[in-house]
């Protein structure tokens, strides 16, 4: 089925939001795209009419099967596509996430095997997140949120979410201070209000709640620092 840049857009929002542990309603769709409750009202509508996604009583929207199948397609090629942008072509995360949404809908099924071939077939986009296809069933299993870790534990940046990349600002500070996959991390201190302190490659480095609550990490077990 061919599918309007639009819809593909949709597809991705609503992956985005299951992953993250809420329910997919048009008003979070709204926010997260940026575009009007009516606006959604009229995608939605077509998308059910493509079978792509269902409508409960409740209003929660769920991919189907087919439209599971395409959203994974065209995640795969907007994270496959920030892996070349700044790995070969060194461009920065904000940029290399705002590129990949323009030439994603354009790539084909032979120039996305050739992507991941050349790229040795990675298993994430630089931001940590599952390239389908490519990611190990259950890779993320241990995964945690920074927001569940106390102080005194220690862990390593395994994924910032698709939230943060889609906010230049916050994705811009997650550079700035180092909040990368493979960084490691520990907690010095977490404030009443949620701010988090932590200590990043010999760096203090305040984190916001919000932030926190979009950054997950493999928690190294057993181990902790002096708070």
């Amino acid at each position: 089925m061919a599918l309007t840049p639009t819809a593909e857009d949709y597809l991705q929002a609503i992956d985005s939001l299951e992953s993250e542990g809420g329910e997919v309603i048009g008003a979070r769709l709204s926010e997260r795209l940026r575009v009007s409750p009516a606006s959604v009202s009229q995608t939605i509508e077509r998308m059910v009419r493509q079978s792509l996604v269902e409508v409960g009583a409740d209003h929660r929207i769920v991919l189907t099967e087919p439209g599971r199948a395409a959203a994974n397609t065209i995640i795969r090629r907007h994270r496959l596509t920030e892996r070349f942008l700044t790995d070969v072509l060194h461009m920065d995360w904000v940029r290399a996430h705002e590129e990949a949404h323009r030439l994603e809908h354009a790539i084909s099924d032979e120039v996305e095997a050739r992507l991941s071939e050349l790229l040795q077939h990675p298993e994430t986009c630089p931001h940590g997140a599952p390239i389908p296809g490519n990611f190990p069933e259950g890779g993320d299993e241990h995964w945690v949120l920074l927001a569940s870790l106390a102080p005194g534990q220690t862990a390593t940046i395994v994924r910032v979410s698709e939230l943060v990349e889609d906010d230049p600002e916050l994705l811009r500070y997650c550079a700035a201070k180092n909040l990368r996959p493979g960084v490691a991390i520990s907690i010095q201190e977490r404030g009443p209000d949620g701010l988090s302190l932590l200590e990043v490659e010999g760096r203090q480095v305040a984190v916001t709640s919000r932030l926190s609550a979009h950054i997950f990490c493999r928690q190294d077990v057993g181990a902790t620092v002096s708070a």
